[in-house]
This record gives structure tokens, sequence and C-alpha cells, in this order.
């Protein structure tokens, strides 16, 4: 290579050449969860405690208890 040439190139390459960026993942913050506050009446009824209950009566029918 011919030194002019060889000039140009060191000036193309500073003036074109980024240097490589390094990406840094960021840290997340860890969500705070809602604690859920249910009353012992809303877990009864998620339970089904105060369903009506069936049983099989005489005959095979159903019947409530």
């Amino acid at each position: 290579m011919n030194q002019a040439f060889r000039d140009q190139l060191q000036q193309w390459k500073k003036e074109n050449m980024k240097p490589p960026v390094s990406k840094k993942k960021k840290r997340r913050k860890p969500q705070k969860r809602r604690s859920e506050r249910l009353s012992t009446r809303d877990i009864e009824g998620l339970m089904g405690v105060n369903r009506p209950t069936y049983a099989r009566g005489r005959g095979g029918a159903y019947r409530q208890r």
C-alpha cells in the first residue's frame, strides 16, 4: 500500500468506525404483589361451605340434606 492510501484509510476509520457498544442489562426491581385480604365469609364462600348438599335417597332420587 502506498503511504497516501494508508493515511486516507486511517482517516476514514477514525471518522466512520464506531466503537462497539456494550449493552448492559437493566436490573428490574421485583414487583410488589398485593396481598389479598379475604374475610372468613369470603373463604367459606369459595370453599362452598354454605351450599346445599344432596344425597341419594330411597329409590335413587337425589334429596337435599
